[in-house]
């Protein structure tokens, strides 16, 4: 059973047609029958069977196969998934069998589950967004109002006219804002009406599968002509979701060994870690397009692969692509001729494009080529993808299409064997700034780079401390305003912060106890007490998603990034908010409980400025 037999004429159009499609890829690995299914530990002669079309596998069977390719040749595009999952369904629709409607149904749940995750994401980021503008009307409104009761002292003649054109370019953008908030509540209640209708769908399969479930023979489930190996489950007792996450790692092509947790962070790499990290847990919002640089050995890959499995811990519904440009290069015909597109590279339903060895392409493609990937590449970028690419060297050190330079180069640029420089670090302000909406000068930014420290989460934590302060004191961002944030980051000390420190004195605060805190009642008060705990968490402490959504009794990832957004807006917009949170980052930070030096990892300083009497922030905030 080394070789396969010709396919029975009998056939079903849609089986002949997914077994051929499986021979072909079958074809791929260039071993024989037996020796792959020893290695895949299944029965030899049910594997026989699916590729010559007498059996239909599950997908289970057609996901390993794919994954065996993809680590033979280097790649399988996702145009070759989707030609599978196609005729897969095809042949299980044309069947007719009870066991084989289970497996269409499962299939067709796992589908509408995703639809439905997917639909979830998209209501939160348009809440986000709809709050966003929200705040930025009431900001237009005020100043509106400051500009048409002008200065205490009349201005000279010559300056009312400026005036009046700035009153008449804020109601403009208030009025487009409104135009916008309307569009964003249309969108919002269409994505909420989509969701729902994926819900609705979702019950509809989980009833149709409970019946054909207690419809099916149980001697279906396997295969009565042949022993069953005992790692292959039988097609109704599979999960649908391993399904699905058999089919991605395969197209992802990532590697679980390489992960943030056990990436040996040293001075050299800290600020490469620590903006992956960002950027791993808000693909695409900032610091897009990432370009990782440094030698051999120093840690770029495994950065690349860690950055791609932390996004799908955090967003199971997100798709990644990790690819080397050397692997691919070396293994697609034509390429290095110039015979054959860059642009065919499966970028168009990835969210994450993860791209290592960029380099080779300088010397081994045409600059048609580069031109036509860059042009690929930028599309993707401004489609809110997150791109990130590792090389040996910085991009204006390699000679390729100036428009692949300028690409890089617009983005976050950061070597892995020196700490950051200051130009560096003032680059990763003005993304952080523009990402957020936050207007400040350059003055002020580089003020904010020199004296914030050399920490991503430091001068992100500063960037905020001056928007939320300058928003709730209705004034501008100048050097002024940051060098009082900066005052109060200097006057911060570096102390022991744990995840259980936090949630007591969040529960104190508010008057609860850390049970409560942990458990599912939904007051509005014990809401905002689990924001700002999840909020302080992200903060102060080095514990990643996954630990701090542990910590308050949650499986859900998202919500602790959603809290997290949600609490750094409402403190530029209600000053109860900032000083809340103020108050009780000064007593985590400045009267430590007996267990503050327990292990948990080393502590941040704060985004927020602290309520004790040399602070000068908080002397002003209106009532």
């Amino acid at each position: 059973m080394t070789s396969l037999e010709p396919l029975d004429g009998d056939l079903s159009s849609e089986a002949h047609e997914l077994a051929l499609a499986l021979r072909r890829l079958f074809g791929a690995l260039e071993v024989g029958v037996r020796r792959y299914a020893a290695r895949r530990s299944r029965d030899a002669g049910s594997v026989s069977r699916y590729l010559n079309g007498t059996r239909i596998p599950n997908w289970e069977f057609v996901a390993d196969l794919l994954a065996d390719v993809a680590e033979a040749r280097g790649v399988v595009l996702p145009e070759t998934v989707d030609l599978l999952r196609g005729l897969h369904l095809a042949a299980l629709a044309a069947s007719g069998s009870p066991q084989h409607r289970v497996q269409l149904l499962e299939q067709q749940l796992a589908a509408a589950d995703l639809a439905a995750r997917r639909s979830v994401v998209r209501e939160r980021a348009l809440e986000d967004a709809l709050l966003d503008a929200q705040r930025r009307v009431g900001d237009l409104e005020l100043q509106m109002r400051q500009l048409a009761v002008g200065p205490d002292r009349p201005p000279p003649a010559q300056a009312a006219q400026p005036t009046l054109d700035d009153l008449a370019a804020a109601r403009q953008e208030r009025d487009d804002l409104r135009t916008q908030i309307a569009d964003l509540r249309a969108e919002l209640k269409h994505a909420h009406a989509r969701r729902v209708q994926a819900e609705l769908r979702c019950a509809e399969l989980e009833r149709e599968l409970d019946q054909a479930d207690r419809q099916a023979p149980a001697d279906l489930s396997v295969d009565a002509a042949q022993p069953s190996s005992v790692s292959e489950t039988p097609a109704v007792l599979a999960a649908p979701a391993s399904e699905q996450l058999a089919e991605r790692q395969a197209s992802a092509r990532l590697n679980k060994m390489y992960a943030f947790d056990n990436f040996a962070v040293n001075s050299g790499n800290r600020f490469a870690h620590d903006v992956a990290v960002g950027v791993a847990e808000a693909p695409g919002s900032t610091y897009n397009p990432l370009y990782l640089f440094g030698g051999n050995g120093r840690g770029k890959s495994h950065l690349l692969h860690a950055i791609g499995n932390y996004t799908r811990t955090l967003y199971p519904a997100s798709e990644v692509r990790y690819m080397s440009l050397r692997d691919v290069l070396s293994i697609q015909p034509g390429w290095h001729t110039g015979s054959a597109p860059l642009d065919s590279l499966p970028t168009e339903h990835a969210d994450v494009l993860l791209l290592d060895d960029i380099d080779w392409l300088s010397g081994r493609t045409g600059r048609a080529q580069q031109a036509s990937m860059a042009d690929t590449l930028r599309r993707y970028v401004d489609a809110g993808k997150l791109l990130v690419c590792a090389a040996p060297l910085p991009p204006d050190h390699v000679d390729w299409h100036a428009d692949l330079a300028a690409l890089f180069q617009a983005g976050v640029c950061l070597g892995m064997e020196e700490a950051p420089g200051h130009s560096q670090l003032l680059t990763v302000l003005q993304k952080k700034a523009d990402a957020d909406g936050i207007s400040a000068p350059d003055e002020a930014l580089e003020l904010l780079a020199s004296g914030a420290g050399g920490s991503v989460r430091e001068l992100e934590g500063a960037l905020t401390r001056v928007a939320a302060y300058a928003s709730l004191n209705h004034c501008a961002i100048d050097t002024g305003v940051a060098q009082q944030v900066l005052t109060g980051l200097q006057k911060s000390t570096h102390q022991e912060i744990t995840g259980e420190t936090v949630l007591q004195t969040v529960a104190d605060h508010f008057g609860t106890t850390v049970e409560i805190l942990r458990g599912k009642e939904r007051g509005r008060r014990l809401v905002t007490a689990r924001h700002i705990a999840m909020y302080l968490c992200r903060e102060l402490t080095d514990h990643p998603v996954p630990t701090i959504a542990a910590l308050l009794g949650s499986k859900d990832l998202a919500a602790v990034l959603h809290a997290h957004r949600k609490t750094r807006a409402l403190m530029r917009q209600r000053p109860s908010q900032y000083t809340q949170v103020s108050h009780i980052t000064s007593e985590i930070l400045f009267h430590p409980r007996p267990d503050q030096h327990s292990p948990g990892g080393a502590s941040r300083r704060p985004e927020v400025p602290h309520s004790t009497a040399d602070t000068p922030v908080l002397g002003d905030l209106p009532a």
